[in-house]
């Protein structure tokens, strides 16, 4: 089972609808530092309300070390904006009752393993991919399969020197923490837990199914998307976005645009508040006829990309 600090589960919303749509999470194979960056466009807009402006920035759940500092225009709309939201409160997430509710949620008790609820295909390629990278097929198998195929991408990544901890938001949440600006989170951590656990086992198994698919693809994958992430291609990443959530419609209503609307929502009430306002989301949720800024735009909102 994937762990982070402390020995909790590693665990991300975000990066598992990435991982479903195709690879794990929107990574940088080679990030750089700002001073690199070339001034173009970035994953950055910014919205006029009534008493201050809403910068809604495409996070990027997980990173290296040596990712930060980030784009100056970045920085600067994070100094501007007097309160901070987030997708959920991730000391939420890592919280001791919320790893033993995903615990109870996301392994098998009993006799009972994940072999007994896959077909014999995908249990074959599971054992295939385990043993390529040493894994302990025996602790995979105490997994359901959307834990199972979040736990390998996260591995994987961390292989690879990702990690969520170094992740925009988490590196945003605590530094609005220590800075002392108003936290704000547009749903709760179970919420997100339930809609992967609450997927049906048909699906799940497609999920895990892309996750052991993607293990050998995720550098070239997550190479592609640094791309557009960096260059602010919206069009490139909304078409990576939905390559694979096109073909799973309930997935896409689910994860995305139920969500999304209900996320538009709370931030029209927040352009109603005195000050600026920073609100950081998965970069998949900003993309698309579904996306937040489509959804704005209807609503007779004017993003500026940054």
């Amino acid at each position: 089972m994937a762990r982070g600090a402390g020995g909790r589960i590693v665990f991300s919303v975000g990066a598992a609808v990435i991982s479903l749509a195709a690879v794990f999470t929107m990574a940088w194979a080679d990030p750089g530092r700002a001073e690199a960056w070339e001034k173009g466009r970035i994953f950055l807009w910014s919205v006029a309300g009534e008493k201050g402006t809403l910068h809604l920035l495409g996070s990027i759940h997980a990173l290296k070390d040596d990712a930060y500092p980030l784009d100056d225009r970045i920085e600067q709309a994070y100094a501007k904006s007097v309160r901070v939201v987030f997708e959920a409160d991730q000391e939420e997430t890592a919280g001791t009752e919320m790893q033993k509710e995903l615990v109870e949620r996301g392994t098998y008790t009993g006799d009972t393993t994940l072999k007994d609820h896959i077909s014999k295909d995908t249990c074959r390629l599971l054992e295939e991919k385990a043993h390529a990278a040493g894994l302990d097929i025996a602790k995979l198998q105490r997994l359901r399969p959307w834990l199972c195929a979040v736990s390998l991408s996260a591995m994987e990544m961390a292989r690879m020197g990702f990690s969520p901890e170094n992740g925009i938001d988490a590196h945003y949440a605590a530094r609005a923490k220590k800075d002392g600006k108003e936290r704000v989170f547009l749903e709760s951590a179970r919420l997100q837990v339930d809609l992967l656990a609450g997927m049906p086992e048909d699906l799940q198994e497609e999920f895990l199914r892309q996750a052991l698919r993607e293990l050998e693809v995720i550098r070239e994958k997550s190479a592609v998307l640094a791309a557009a992430w960096k260059s602010g291609d919206v069009r490139a990443l909304e078409e990576i976005v939905s390559i694979s959530l096109n073909e799973h419609p309930k997935v896409r209503k689910d994860l995305f645009t139920e969500r999304n609307e209900q996320w538009v929502s709370h931030l029209e009430e927040l352009m109603k508040a005195r000050g600026d306002t920073l609100v950081i989301v998965g970069a998949g949720h900003l993309v698309g006829d579904d996306g937040i800024l489509s959804l704005l735009r209807r609503k007779g909102f004017g993003p500026v990309q940054q």
